[in-house]
């Protein structure tokens, strides 16, 4: 008798921590609260973190901004180590906020690049999303990017109509992984005197970029125009060398806030990515 109430117990427990587990994960994917649609934002607004980002790189700018009535965090994407693209929540929703997540969050921007492609494909046929912007930190940007040169005007994947980028390390030699020494290369006026080779393959392939792609790139300074912390001002800025001057604008944050981890919980950026994908 007592090991047959030691093994109710134990069932009971067992349902109660897989039904929490379940709750937790449909709170991932679904309004907190009821808002007015008025301030949503008008697109579907995907968020992709850097390398070994995680749910929470970009989990408080997301609170931050369901709490601003600007959108709900609607759906999560996650991406397997194998490519696995799985949707949890509705990605079609009013004011639509995607959160992005890579399971192998150290993977290449070469995979990545396929990986966003399986992504938006997966958007478009499922969901009929047609256009989307992306709001992305790091070496995701730099992924985001990738996947411009690569497929940006392929008509059977949603356009990617704005494009916020925070911290991308564009002209490092291993982009997202820190070195002891930050990477920063002398400009001239076609760019960096020194290209790494994703910049040469990001050059190269440039104009495969959607003519009618906005651009808003976000750069920290901590250190009299040296980096951010983590990421040369120089790298970041080599950015504005790949674009046609009337879809790219720029911005350079500095003061504490402006650290590389910090970049995407600075209340003052928060605004500028509002006005500049509600516009």
């Amino acid at each position: 008798m007592k090991n047959k109430h030691c093994t109710i117990l134990l069932l009971l427990l067992i349902l109660g921590f897989l039904g929490g587990t379940g709750h937790w994960f449909r709170s991932l994917a679904r309004p907190h609260k009821k808002v007015s649609k008025k301030t949503f934002f008008k697109k579907p607004v995907l968020f992709v973190h850097g390398y070994a980002g995680n749910r929470f790189s970009f989990g408080l700018m997301l609170k931050r901004f369901e709490k601003n009535n600007w959108g709900v965090k609607s759906a999560v994407v996650k991406v397997s180590s194998v490519g696995k693209v799985s949707v949890l929540g509705d990605p079609a929703a009013a004011g639509s906020m995607i959160q992005v997540l890579f399971e192998n969050n150290r993977s290449s921007i070469d995979e990545q690049t396929v990986w966003l492609r399986d992504i938006l494909e997966e958007l478009m046929q499922n969901y009929a999303l047609k256009s989307v912007n992306i709001v992305a930190h790091s070496m995701g940007a730099v992924s985001v990017l990738s996947y411009l040169t690569t497929y940006g005007n392929e008509r059977t994947l949603p356009e990617v109509s704005k494009l916020v980028t925070l911290g991308a390390p564009y002209n490092d030699i291993d982009p997202g992984k820190n070195s002891k020494i930050i990477e920063q290369s002398p400009m001239s006026v076609n760019g960096p005197l020194r290209p790494s080779a994703i910049y040469r393959k990001l050059k190269k392939l440039r104009h495969s970029i959607a003519a009618q792609t906005l651009f808003l790139n976000i750069i920290g300074d901590i250190d009299n125009g040296k980096s951010d912390g983590s990421v040369s001002v120089s790298s970041a800025r080599s950015l504005r060398y790949l674009l046609n001057e009337h879809v790219y604008s720029e911005l350079i944050i500095r003061g504490k806030k402006a650290t590389h981890r910090k970049l995407h919980e600075n209340r003052e950026i928060d605004l500028k990515i509002r006005h500049f994908l509600y516009r």
